[in-house]
């Protein structure tokens, strides 16, 4: 199957849903492999889909009408930039997008879980404007951010999340792979993420501050100091991160895991993905008194692969990763009164559950 490219084909990319055209869908199904000679699109059906978990993408399945029997997909995803401008912003200047391009084009294939065939994508080089045709897996066993993942799927994803990391583990090849996948220390999140969090904490206290664990709510006043500290603490071992490791990128085809959204796949320690996880994914009372389980899980399969590991060193990235990670929910909230209700409750609920997680862990011990 080929990968069509959007731009060099003349298809163009997407800017809205008015640009899913039956010629457009037509154009990705047959040069990437999909449409027989002779069986034209006729008729496009569009409906948006993931709002409040595509945080940082607009995504559509669409459903083409065929002039005749085929075996065409009978419905794909495209992904194309958010319309949320505090969004788009937030990933056009952490250069999000071009980093899935990349990932489905030439890491996917040799990916240990699976993931949504691509059939067409394309960037702009003046911009961060993109376009993504993937297959559609709507009928997978999804994982919700909202319910939380269960301690024994949670073991099962942090397996395979040991397996994708084992295959990068201290890769020479990854320092020439930086330029794309950027490595957690860089000058790029050392200048924006303190201003996004200056941007998203006044919010979190406006509509969250009543719900903040006592021991953690100074963290407002020297995350954004630390952040330089916390990335350079989590580069070694180095490996190629997922970046975005949550439930609502998650599902099983059977019992087999699926791994979708690569928008901030980069470089960095294996700990990263993993405190991410464990600190939003599981809900606070499943996931508590079971850290060191969840974490001994993911150290035993990198040591099944022959990884020699410093298991107190990684504890400690772990904690440093948990006071990290608490970003993504406050960087979040400076879109909080816009978000739908999904949207705001899926955002609070990833504040609540790594600020939880850092207070159970008594973690900012390691930044303060």
């Amino acid at each position: 199957m080929a990968i069509v490219d959007l731009i060099s084909s003349g298809l163009g990319l997407l800017a809205s849903e008015k640009d899913i055209t039956p010629t457009w869908v037509e154009g990705v199904m047959r040069g990437s492999g999909n449409l027989e000679d002779g069986v034209t699109v006729t008729a496009v059906s569009t409906e948006r889909i993931g709002e409040g978990v595509g945080i940082l993408s607009i995504l559509q399945r669409v459903t083409p009408t065929y002039s005749g029997a085929t075996k065409a997909p009978k419905s794909i995803v495209v992904k194309y930039p958010t319309d949320d401008p505090v969004q788009r912003g937030t990933a056009d200047a952490l250069v999000f997008y071009i980093r899935e391009l990349t990932f489905y084009r030439d890491c996917a294939p040799s990916a240990p879980f699976k993931t949504a065939k691509c059939y067409g994508q394309a960037i702009e080089s003046k911009n961060t404007n993109f376009t993504i045709a993937m297959e559609d897996i709507s009928h997978y066993r999804p994982l919700n951010q909202l319910d939380g993942v269960s301690l024994a799927d949670s073991k099962i994803m942090l397996e395979k999340l040991a397996d994708f990391h084992a295959m990068w583990w201290n890769s020479p090849k990854l320092p020439a792979m930086q330029d794309v996948f950027p490595s957690l220390l860089n000058p790029t999140y050392e200048m924006v993420l303190p201003m996004l969090w200056a941007q998203g904490w006044p919010m979190v206290e406006q509509y969250a501050g009543h719900l903040l664990p006592d021991s953690v709510s100074g963290i407002g006043d020297i995350w954004g100091s630390k952040v330089p500290w916390m990335l350079g603490n989590m580069m070694a071992p180095l490996t190629l991160a997922h970046g975005d490791y949550r439930a609502d990128n998650m599902m099983f085809d059977g019992d087999e895991p699926v791994v979708i959204d690569f928008q901030i796949v980069g470089t960095g320690s294996g700990m990263y993905d993993v405190g991410y996880f464990i600190s939003q994914s599981i809900a606070t009372e499943v996931r508590r008194g079971h850290d060191q389980e969840l974490v001994d899980i993911y150290l035993d399969r990198l040591e099944f692969h022959g990884i020699t590991i410093d298991r107190a060193e990684m504890w400690r990235q772990y904690l440093v990763a948990l006071c990290f990670c608490v970003t993504y929910g406050v960087t979040s909230f400076a879109s909080y009164p816009e978000q739908n209700e999904r949207g705001k409750q899926l955002v609070t609920d990833m504040l609540l559950r790594s600020l939880d997680c850092v207070a159970d862990n008594d973690a900012l011990k390691v930044i303060a």
